[in-house]
């Protein structure tokens, strides 16, 4: 939030991720200022000249929050971290629908208590296997077999069918965060 001014870093599914810029009234305003991880209906005043202009909001209407996403740390990391994989890797997708879908579904999951470190997980694997990158060729074929089994099970498993148990994902994520971090142009 800069004087006077509200900076916003939104993902669309038409568009990837766009930057805004919506001023501030002096006075007090009635609609509510949007928070993190909020979907937003927005409506752009584009510039004439330059694609990669920022633009500026001229209106939005909140369409859902997340207030859940802030009941514990653990969950609140995760959607930092979530968010921080879309906002270094998401302006340049040429389809960004399933990347947004992907998106939803991560944040979604968490509002619903699922563990957070499973969730990053398998939207860290699912973006860099969008991206085309050989996560399962390349860092999957090179865990230990205690890993490999681990990194399985959560990641064929649907979210909704895990079980909370034990096994913490925690060294298995380390390392896919490290592997995409040496191995790709993909940021995590």
């Amino acid at each position: 939030k800069g004087e006077g001014n509200l900076f916003l870093s939104m993902f669309s599914p038409k568009e990837g991720l766009v930057t805004a810029i919506k001023r501030l009234a002096t006075k007090r305003i009635s609609t509510p200022l949007p928070d993190f991880f909020d979907e937003l209906e927005l409506r752009l005043r584009r510039p004439r000249t330059g694609g990669d202009s920022i633009s500026f909001v001229e209106e939005w209407r909140v369409l859902r929050r997340r207030p859940e996403l802030a009941a514990d740390r653990e969950r609140l990391e995760a959607a930092f971290s979530i968010a921080r994989v879309f906002i270094e890797n998401g302006s340049h997708l040429m389809e960004p629908a399933p990347y947004a879908e992907l998106l939803q579904l991560s944040l979604d999951a968490l509002c619903r208590g699922f563990p957070p470190s499973v969730v990053l997980m398998k939207t860290i694997y699912r973006f860099a296997r969008a991206e085309g990158f050989p996560v399962k060729e390349d860092w999957w074929e090179n865990l230990s077999l205690e890993d490999k089994a681990l990194a399985t099970k959560i990641l064929n498993i649907p979210i909704r069918d895990l079980v909370p148990d034990n096994d913490s994902p925690a060294s298995v994520l380390e390392s896919l965060k490290t592997w995409i971090n040496s191995e790709t142009e993909m940021r995590c």
